[in-house]
């Protein structure tokens, strides 16, 4: 999708503002019912929940992320198989991460953050890995190009 990093930094952020928005909500509603004080939680929360998650995929999951599917895709591969082991690589990725940072925001540190942590990974990635393939892939991609056609997200030149 992104054709210079400067689109990668857009595309990432419209991505990770979707998904963690999403997944903060099904957190919050998964462990506190559906009410409007939870959805008053998960509104609160979402600001230093989409903070950690952009950190993750920014400066550690994208770029394990895309070293790791390359390992596994070849060139001429069916655009199918990327989509799917480009987008397990990086779920995979955000959501051992969040499913640790995320009871931390929320809770701090707690004797059962570590058992959270591993009873919250296959919990959000049954929610993520589909969330990530069937709506939020096709639905940011469409948003990102009808906002920024290809060539109209320009990067600066560099000055001499």
């Amino acid at each position: 999708m992104p054709v210079n990093k400067t689109e990668h930094l857009v595309y990432t952020f419209l991505m990770v503002l979707f998904m963690a928005s999403v997944m903060t909500t099904y957190n919050v509603v998964l462990h506190n019912g559906l009410s409007v004080e939870s959805l008053k939680i998960a509104w609160l929360t979402f600001p230093f929940t989409f903070v950690a998650a952009f950190l993750c995929e920014w400066f550690l999951v994208g770029k394990l992320a895309m070293k790791l599917s390359h390992n596994f895709l070849k060139e001429d591969d069916l655009l199918l198989k990327k989509i799917l082991i480009t987008a397990l690589c990086f779920v995979t990725g955000m959501v051992v991460l969040m499913s640790f940072l995320g009871p931390l925001i929320a809770n701090g540190l707690s004797s059962d953050l570590i058992e959270i942590w591993v009873k919250g990974i296959p919990i959000n990635f049954a929610m993520a890995f589909p969330l990530q393939l069937i709506i939020a892939g096709p639905l940011v991609g469409f948003v990102f190009r009808k906002y920024f056609p290809i060539g109209t997200i320009v990067v600066p030149s560099e000055e001499v």
